[in-house]
């Protein structure tokens, strides 16, 4: 009311008025703050004030009837002053009782709604009533209603001032609310109102601090650094108990332990910033700022924590599990965007962007949008197409008509493969996903040996005939090839109506026959497969097959044939020509 007063005054300079609005905000959240901490209290003391304005009414027309006009006039704007400050009870009552509201956007709509009904129900005084002449609006005020006029316009200001301030800081009285219920605030202000507290605040209130702010900043501090050390403890006692390295411990500490302690040596900082100094409503934009820094931390946080436990644990979720490596490396991947886009949505929720409107928009610029990135788009189905089409999958190796190599990696992209000439490169999944693919890996049984076993012309056709018998038996009984006889494990279970020897990659044909008269041999085709798939393996078995074949061919008077050519010269056959003619 005092500083109402001074501010209502013609002769107080700018510069004081400056002082006092700063100095009368303080104040207004100080009590704000104070009031709502008692908030059971408080709105027991409230909770009959319509009932005081309406006895007062009664009394105030008992009144009338035994006084002058004057009287009259001055218990009029009397009970119009105690109606102004019945009204701001009011508003305090009404933003403790709404409090109990889950969502702080209700609260603030419905304690605008609950002051505009307030307003409503005053009712301003006739100001015909206290001039000299009350037919004339120029007319002079009654001299005996001067100064209950003055204080009347100085609460009314007050009023409004009051109304402006309480709406200016319902977040807090609303969150001040809440935590009164842990008696914290209760404490805070027991504090302040003792000997030492009322002492120390005399030189505090210049740097807007109190003894119960000081305190309670203190006991967050040592809390946070106790919770800090608390961390590192367990870290490294979890990293001891997976019996990590040291170089996977000093990781830990340096990627992990070391977010989460600038985490809370900011929230210190923050703490400090708001409660020693009172910037957070004075500073809207510090505010925003330290926001968005936590939501960056806290993203960074959970980044590498994934990432960790996604490097540390990989080998054993891949021996229990049956999950494939690329879903498990484009699962991680999707968890890293899910992170970003959650940390976007969120920096884009402090700085108010409204997200229904965002998203219209986006909606309109998701055609061109789209149509920009119609190859990485395109390149993402396809990875999703060789994931659901299983047609390979990391370590197989494949064949296209531009690349023959190792699958390293199936990205969203791309995926990467390992060339036999120890080359990294990267193809795009949409070709990949349209174009033909040979998938070597796919094999369970029988790894091709096809050759073509050339003799000379000279060999008796009973010799090969015999050889060719020969070959079929040591094929049929040699350990490392394939026959009819051999059997396989079908683990799999797939309602399919397919060839499960096509699907599983089974070759067990043998086929050894005479197939050509060539140039310069006589070609018997060895058509088989080894048991093995693995090339290592396979180079051993056809060599020794081969060694067998020559042993063979050996024992039945047979020689490899080689390219020849016979040469006859013209004037040799004459000679001899004329040599049986004489």
């Amino acid at each position: 009311m005092k500083i109402e007063a001074q501010l209502s005054d013609r002769n107080t300079s700018e510069l004081k008025i400056n002082d006092l609005i700063k100095q009368q905000e303080i104040e207004y959240k100080n009590f704000f703050l104070s009031y709502a901490s008692k908030k059971e209290e408080n709105i027991q003391k409230n909770i009959n004030l319509y009932s005081k304005i309406d006895k007062l009414k009664i009394s105030n027309r008992k009144k009338r009837k035994e006084q002058r006009k004057i009287d009259r006039l001055i218990s009029e704007i009397d009970l119009q002053t105690v109606k102004m400050e019945i009204a701001m009870k009011a508003m305090l009552y009404k933003s403790l009782i709404l409090s109990n509201n889950k969502s702080i956007d209700f609260y603030q709509d419905k304690l605008s709604e609950e002051i505009d009904n307030i307003y409503k129900k005053y009712e301003p005084l006739d100001k015909s009533k206290f001039l000299l002449n009350s037919k004339d609006d120029n007319s002079t005020v009654l001299p005996e209603l001067v100064k209950p006029l003055n204080n009347l316009n100085i609460m009314k200001n007050l009023v409004n001032t009051f109304t402006i301030q309480l709406i200016n800081n319902s977040e807090n009285i609303y969150k001040t609310a809440l935590l009164s219920e842990s008696k914290f605030f209760s404490y805070m202000d027991s504090i302040n109102r003792s000997e030492m507290g009322e002492n120390l605040n005399r030189y505090l209130i210049y740097m807007n601090l109190d003894t119960g702010k000081v305190l309670s900043i203190l006991i967050l501090i040592v809390l946070i650094i106790l919770i800090q050390k608390l961390i590192i403890y367990l870290s490294n006692l979890l990293c001891k108990h997976f019996k990590m390295t040291e170089d996977d411990i000093k990781y830990v500490n340096t990627h992990i332990t070391k977010i989460f302690v600038w985490l809370t040596t900011l929230m210190i900082i923050h703490l400090v910033l708001v409660m020693f100094a009172g910037m957070q409503h004075n500073s809207p934009i510090l505010t925003q700022g330290f926001s968005i820094v936590y939501v960056i931390l806290v993203s960074i946080l959970i980044f590498r924590s994934i990432h960790s436990f996604a490097y540390f644990k990989i080998r054993s979720i891949k021996q229990h599990t049956e999950v494939k490596d690329e879903v498990f490396n484009l699962s991680i991947k999707a968890i890293y965007l899910l992170i970003i886009l959650i940390a976007i949505i969120f920096i884009l929720k402090i700085f108010g962007v409204d997200l229904t409107a965002l998203l219209s928009g986006l909606g309109i610029a998701g055609a061109a949008v789209a149509f920009a990135a119609k190859d990485t788009i395109a390149n993402v189905f396809g990875s999703i197409a060789i994931l659901i089409g299983d047609i390979f999958e990391q370590g197989d190796w494949i064949e296209t008509d531009t690349v023959d190599g190792t699958v390293v990696e199936i990205g969203l992209r791309a995926t990467t493969i390992r060339t036999f000439d120890n080359a990294l490169i990267s193809v795009p999944n949409v070709e990949l996903s349209n174009n033909g693919v040979k998938n070597w890996s796919r094999r369970s049984i029988g790894r091709r040996i096809k050759m073509s076993i050339g003799v000379t012309y000279e060999s008796d056709f009973d010799d090969i005939k015999k050889a060719i018998e020969e070959i079929k038996k040591m094929l049929k009984i040699h350990p490392g090839i394939a026959n009819e006889h051999t059997s396989y494990s079908n683990k799999y279970r797939q309602a399919k109506l397919v060839s499960t020897e096509d699907l599983r990659g089974i070759k067990r044909t043998t086929l050894v026959y005479l197939d050509e008269f060539s140039d310069s041999s006589i070609n018997i085709l060895l058509y088989c497969f080894s048991r093995t798939v693995d090339w290592n393996e396979w180079l051993k078995v056809k060599e020794d097959v081969m060694f067998k074949i020559a042993e063979i061919l050996k024992e039945n008077n047979l020689e490899f044939a080689y390219p020849t050519m016979t040469l006859h010269q013209a004037k040799q056959l004459e000679d001899k020509e004329d040599k049986r003619i004489s």
